[in-house]
């Protein structure tokens, strides 16, 4: 198997993944499967181990993946597409992470991809909700199983003559008294139907903001949650005509519950207004964060979760609530005791009948399992397994970030290229897993010797790279000379291994950024070739790029 992946760290990472996954090598203009989950191995029936997109795809979504693939590798970091847009004709959704690899100039792509129907479907039934409620003309309350008003909408509002700032998170008992009679009747209802699980209609009569009385039919739709009743959605009708009244309700109903289901099925659910004031979270929420309802209702979602956004998140995420869109990304927070955790983030702008954004819809789906993964699969493609150092890849990047800080203090980079000495025969005298451990504590002697911003990695077998920043070119000989001299001390020390101490030597050869060359690989060139001569001279060498 090629790349920078073994077949045994795929297994182990996502052998036993729910969702397809796929580890693709890029082939001239197309691209060529490297391996496969047995997700994958069930979903097509054949192995697609060496066969390419297009044999196993028709032409159509062959071109569309090549498509993604390409953007993955030219942004050089995770796309996300997803094969759907809302309020399609679809039945199915699927979305797939694409994870752009380079391995000795070939390029790679992991691609995961996961069923998203019943996100497609949490989001449509949440806009359509918005748009059912908040464009109704008749007067709508969404109460709390402990009598708390979540909101209403701007019907009720404009019918009864009351501010909803003003009631929005009171209980019944703490409404003024001369108002409770507006709530006394549904309260008894809503009690009853709390203890009865069944939704209901009474018929009561109410006084409007114009001073009139009117005879008014109202709803009760219950909101369950895990079969617990967790809120009631109350619809108000005026009466004229009862007999196209009951019409009426009965399809406000239905209508409804599109809404219902889909606070059921959310994962998590946060809703704040447009002052960034939470008003409502889901127990999911609660549950994930660790957080009360008392410590959230009310408090600036600022405060709460301490989400991670990227400059280039926030500037998304603003620009898409500026235009009304919907925005989604992943997203890094902290629960309430500092623990991070990740969320795949839908956040959804609520509009007033006047086209303004009152509320803010969050939906989150907890995806901390498969980003911890992820951060595995990217560990290991950067680091040794044996000595968790970095690797030539990593080092890479090292240097890059190096030669930009260098660039502008006018500093040097040193590069020292390290070999054992008589590393072989310690494997054939004493085994391989001492020799593997003697490895490893060779690496911990070298993270010892150096500074804090010096950066040590295993390159192969006794082999061992390391980056010296920060060297001044005043007096830069004694500087990387006192450096080799703190790894030679700490390598005579020694360590023990089964009782018996090891106080192995090395060699060393050196070269400088910029002096002895401006590119990564041409200045492990020169390091190496001084390494060969002093390996020539003997163990315990050092020589510099130049020396005879």
């Amino acid at each position: 198997m090629s790349g920078p992946f073994t077949k045994e760290q795929m297994d182990m990472l996502y052998g036993k993944a729910a969702d397809p996954v796929y580890y693709m090598r890029r082939q001239g203009n197309g691209f060529v499967y490297v391996w496969v989950n047995p997700v994958c191995q069930e979903l097509f029936g054949i192995d697609l181990t060496g066969r390419s997109v297009e044999e196993c795809m028709p032409r159509e979504l062959a071109l569309e993946i090549h498509k993604q693939y390409r953007i993955a590798i030219k942004r050089n970091e995770r796309h996300l597409y997803r094969d759907y847009s809302l309020f399609s004709n679809r039945s199915s959704a699927m979305e797939t992470e694409l994870t752009p690899f380079s391995h000795e100039g070939v390029q790679y792509v992991l691609a995961v991809t996961k069923d998203v129907s019943e996100q497609k479907k949490i989001e449509e039934d949440y806009l359509f909700y918005q748009s059912l409620v908040q464009n109704s003309v008749d007067p709508m309350l969404m109460i709390s199983a402990d009598f708390t008003i979540i909101d209403m909408n701007p019907a009720y509002e404009k019918t009864f003559g009351v501010e909803r700032y003003e009631w929005i998170g009171q209980k019944y008992d703490d409404i003024p008294q001369n108002k409770q009679k507006f709530f006394e009747t549904g309260k008894l209802l809503l009690e009853n139907s709390r203890s009865s699980h069944k939704s209901s209609s009474i018929f009561l009569s109410r006084i409007k903001s114009d001073g009139r009385e009117a005879k008014f039919s109202a709803s009760y739709s219950l909101i369950k949650e895990n079969g617990i009743v967790r809120a009631f959605h109350v619809v108000f009708r005026e009466l004229t005509n009862e007999l196209l009244l009951k019409h009426e309700l009965k399809r406000t109903e239905n209508l409804l519950e599109s809404y219902k289901d889909a606070l059921n099925y959310a994962a998590l659910v946060l809703i704040w207004d447009d002052s960034g004031r939470i008003e409502f979270a889901n127990d999911n929420f609660k549950r994930l964060t660790g957080f009360d309802g008392s410590e959230l209702t009310g408090v600036n979602i600022q405060l709460i979760g301490q989400a991670v956004l990227t400059r280039q998140q926030l500037t998304q995420l603003q620009a898409a609530l500026n235009e009304g869109e919907i925005w989604r990304s992943e997203v890094r927070s902290l629960k309430k005791n500092g623990q991070a955790f990740w969320v795949d983030a839908t956040i959804i702008p609520l509009f007033d009948v006047e086209g303004r954004i009152y509320q803010t819809l969050s939906i989150l789906f907890d995806i901390t399992d498969r980003k911890e993964m992820e951060e595995q699969l990217h560990h290991m493609a950067y680091h040794d397994p044996l000595t968790n150092l970095p690797n030539r890849r990593m080092m890479a990047r090292h240097f890059h970030d190096m030669e930009s800080k260098s660039s502008r203090t006018g500093d040097l980079v040193a590069v020292l290229y390290i070999d054992g000495d008589k590393f072989k025969e310690i494997n054939d005298l004493h085994g391989h897993e001492v020799g593997d451990e003697f490895i490893h504590q060779f690496a911990r002697a070298l993270e010892r010797s150096i500074r804090q911003r010096d950066v040590a990695a295993r390159i192969g077998g006794d082999e061992f790279l390391i980056l010296l920043p920060g060297i001044s070119s005043f007096d830069s000989r004694k500087q990387i000379e006192s450096i080799i001299s703190r790894i030679q001390e700490t390598l005579r020390e020694g360590w023990l291994i089964d009782g018996k101490r090891f106080s192995p030597t090395c060699s060393i050869g050196s070269a400088l950024y910029p002096e002895d060359g401006n590119e990564f690989d041409e200045l492990i060139q020169k390091a190496d070739k001084a390494l060969y001569e002093a390996k020539k001279k003997g163990g315990g060498i050092v020589c510099f790029h130049g020396e005879a």
